[in-house]
């Protein structure tokens, strides 16, 4: 992630704008049928650990002076509607979501047919390049 920013900071001119956009672990998905929130998900340890990496690599290259923070925060979206299968799936196959906090499958469960929506948050970051 360091190199990374490095290079960004490179191909950005001075006064320019780099936008830093990732997966947020400090607000964790929620499943919702309709506009009710039912339960949530929980990431994977390996996941909130490579983003508490990338927060200190941020961190680390505005200490050093090379971009100024103009606004941070979160955002939340939501996925394509599925069932509880497909969600199943999905999670099978995620390498960040782990699965279902307790009791969120059971409820989603009693009424397999109807649409879940997943919602999950992103974080950003708005910098000026020094």
């Amino acid at each position: 992630m360091v190199d990374a920013l490095y290079e960004a900071h490179r191909a950005v001119r001075p006064g320019g704008t780099l936008i830093d956009l990732r997966p947020d672990s400090d607000h964790p998905p929620r499943v919702l049928r309709g506009r009710t929130p039912v339960g949530g998900l929980y990431e994977r340890r390996d996941a909130i650990v490579d983003n508490h990496h990338s927060d200190r690599a941020v961190a680390r290259v505005v200490r050093e002076g090379l971009l100024k923070p103009l606004r941070s925060g979160h955002f939340w979206y939501a996925l394509p509607r599925m069932d509880v299968l497909r969600l199943d799936d999905w999670l099978a196959t995620s390498q960040r979501i782990g699965g279902y906090t307790r009791g969120t499958h059971a409820i989603l469960r009693r009424d397999p047919s109807r649409p879940i929506v997943v919602r999950r948050a992103l974080a950003y970051g708005i910098y000026e390049r020094i």
